[in-house]
């Protein structure tokens, strides 16, 4: 009877708890990657102006220009970021209870309002070329936002008297 209510509250979309180390490690050797980056140009790119090269797609579009040299770079870091983030945020812990399955759903909703409430203030005040940043840090703040209330929870848990170390 109890191994098969420890079957019920098992969630089947959770991965394994050792996944997270792998997490950690995409995460670590992506911001490793991108400082290595910012080392090496600190100036950044230099951008590439396709208007009237035969056979751009963007010599439709006057003035369009685009980043040709690091486009395999920036490809690398954000699936990193996207990979470890999700390993960590998604990873079970030791011991998965009802509790802790709770403690998940709520987190990742609070980080769903305040990352969409920092969405929101961001369209409204911020204009132009300045809002791609937003566009691609809007991808991985939900997941951030999520681990950081999620392990501060797990942290405020583990303090309350009588209550065993969940993670």
């Amino acid at each position: 009877m109890v191994n098969q209510t420890l079957q019920k509250m098992k969630s089947r979309f959770l991965f394994p708890h050792k996944w997270r180390l792998l997490g950690y490690l995409c995460f670590a050797a992506d911001l490793i990657f991108a400082i290595a980056l910012k080392m090496l140009r600190p100036e950044g790119y230099v951008y590439a102006d396709l208007h009237g090269v035969p056979g751009s797609a963007h010599n439709l579009q006057p003035g369009v220009i685009i980043d040709q040299g690091t486009r395999w770079h920036n490809d690398v870091i954000i699936l990193l970021v996207i990979f470890g983030l999700l390993l960590i945020a998604f990873s079970r812990e030791k011991i998965e209870d009802e509790l802790i399955a709770q403690m998940r759903l709520d987190s990742l909703q609070w980080a769903a309002y305040v990352n969409y409430g920092i969405f929101i203030i961001c369209v409204i005040f911020i204009y132009g070329t300045n809002f791609l940043p937003i566009l691609i840090f809007n991808v991985i703040t939900p997941l951030i936002f999520f681990i950081i209330r999620f392990q501060w929870r797990m942290y405020q848990f583990s303090r309350l008297p009588n209550q065993p170390l969940a993670s």
